[in-house]
């Protein structure tokens, strides 16, 4: 039996976990911060649109913040392995990123959800949600890749703050966390790795990922 098949339960586990189990106090660290002077709100009429604006020169300027983007270079490369390399990356990249995305989502939702319920009616929600989760995405998660799964677990730090060790040592204990981290260990992984997009991998992923958000691919 090749051993993807022992992996890839692992991966899609604790995927899962990172998926359906509540974080108390998640806050979200993405902040817009304006520089220069203090930016005001004009009153407007309703069914109109709202903008922010500031004061120069005795006028009212309306300030207007756009998303940003990068200008990239068409990226070469020195051997044929090297691309090949690349686009293999750019698929996993693309495979696993919309998994991160839903587990940031899906953490802020039920993150609310549960604030306001009694705390005898938690874990029968968590579990009614678990249950749901697993019959929409487990087939899935199953059917990826290693690769994929490493870039998972690392998109998943990216996307939430948070590794998936970090999850399942909170809410399943550390023995249990210890028990998953030994078997992904075993097979290459590692459910406490960390995203960091100013070197190696990462890099190249960030890039990957700003291309998907602005649409290039």
């Amino acid at each position: 039996m090749k051993k993807t098949s022992y992996i890839t339960p692992i991966i899609s586990t604790t995927i899962l976990f990172v998926l359906f189990v509540s974080v108390n106090g998640f806050t979200q660290n993405r902040k817009n911060k304006t520089k220069g002077s203090a930016a005001v709100t004009e009153s407007i009429p309703e069914n109109k649109i709202t903008l922010r604006a500031f004061p120069y020169n005795g006028e009212t300027l309306p300030l207007v913040t756009l998303n940003e983007f990068q200008v990239v270079a068409s990226r070469t490369f020195k051997s044929e392995k090297e691309k090949q390399q690349y686009y293999r990356l750019l698929r996993d990249v693309r495979q696993a990123y919309p998994y991160a995305v839903l587990a940031s989502v899906k953490l802020r939702e039920y993150d609310a959800i549960l604030s306001n319920i009694p705390e005898n009616k938690r874990d029968p929600y968590l579990k009614k949600t678990e249950k749901e989760l697993k019959t929409q995405f487990e087939h899935d998660l199953k059917n990826l890749t290693m690769n994929q799964g490493r870039i998972l677990i690392r998109l998943i730090n990216r996307e939430t703050g948070m590794t998936t060790y970090k999850v399942i040592r909170d809410y399943r204990g550390t023995f249990s966390a210890f028990i998953w981290q030994s078997f992904a260990v075993l097979w290459g992984n590692n459910l406490k790795w960390k995203y960091d997009p100013t070197q190696g991998e990462d890099k190249l992923i960030e890039d990957i990922i700003q291309q998907i958000q602005d649409g290039e691919v």
